[in-house]
């Protein structure tokens, strides 16, 4: 089998202004993968389709956040069930209308929550104060950056993040996985919050995977933000944005309109651009009054 051979293409754009937020671990992996795409999502304000595997993952976020929320003797499987049912429902309200199938969104679901308790007991673990869904604010060498912890426990190491996941590991995408973790750990020690460790809970495996925080992989992280930022005030100032070829294009909802899959495909920002885009079920939120450039 061939392989897939990636290309970077420069993409002119209609100019648009950049809207005023802070970096997140998510969107530095956007645009760390796909510039273009990041410029369509958080510029262009298009939201793109749910799916069974995002409406699971949400749904096991919130079951466990719940469940986690308990005291310790309380953390039983009949509470996770419920929690689950509950929020299985709620997230499937969220997303009537589009084409999700209930019954494998519940299934896949509860295979999650059952993988969970094969990875490790709740009862066993002590969750810090103000550590679940924690909301996490710094400022990172000049950047606002904002996120939200799954968990931070109590350790015999000391104090440990953890991520909770519902897709597969896959290894070559783990340094993303770590980013996050890596970013989390860093701006809670500067909120003198020192973080010993960061973890990866995997659910569909079931598989822990847990590491300390040391030095060099922290400044990797950092070193990824800097660069994404330089990269996008590039960007932003020229309006040429980068699209950036790969395996994961063929799961791409801007594909139909990605001029770097499409020779004759309009310049995005365009009518006919976005009309190809409302053609997959795309839809814009609303832009923000005020934004920057």
């Amino acid at each position: 089998m061939a392989k897939f051979m990636q290309r970077n293409v420069e993409v002119e754009v209609v100019p648009a202004h950049l809207p005023a937020s802070a970096w997140s671990a998510t969107s530095i992996e956007s645009f760390l993968g796909c510039p273009l795409k990041y410029w369509w999502s958080k510029v262009q304000r298009w939201n793109t389709p749910s799916t069974v595997p995002l409406v699971v993952g949400t749904s096991v976020h919130e079951a466990l956040e719940n469940l986690l929320a308990l005291p310790p003797g309380k953390r039983t499987p009949r509470a996770g069930e419920e929690f689950l049912a509950a929020a299985v429902d709620k997230t499937l309200r969220s997303v009537s209308g589009q084409a999700i199938d209930p019954a494998a969104v519940t299934e896949r679901a509860q295979r999650a929550m059952g993988a969970y308790w094969d990875t490790e007991d709740p009862g066993d673990v002590e969750v810090a104060s103000n550590g679940i869904e924690r909301e996490v604010k710094a400022d990172i060498g000049g950047l606002a950056f904002r996120g939200f912890i799954d968990r931070i426990a109590v350790t015999d190491a000391g104090l440990r993040v953890t991520d909770y996941k519902t897709g597969a590991a896959k290894p070559k995408y783990w340094w993303g996985y770590w980013r996050q973790q890596l970013l989390y750990a860093h701006a809670l020690g500067l909120g003198d919050e020192p973080i010993a460790e960061v973890e990866l809970l995997f659910l569909t495996s079931p598989r822990a995977v847990t590491r300390p925080v040391y030095g060099a992989a922290v400044q990797r992280a950092l070193d990824d933000l800097d660069v994404a930022h330089t990269e996008r005030e590039h960007m932003q100032l020229t309006q040429v944005w980068q699209a950036r070829t790969g395996p994961l294009c063929n799961y791409c909802d801007f594909a139909p309109a990605c001029p770097a899959k499409r020779s004759r495909a309009p310049r995005p920002g365009t009518a006919e651009s976005d009309e190809l885009l409302r053609q997959q079920g795309l839809w814009q939120r609303e832009k923000p009054a005020a934004a920057i450039g």
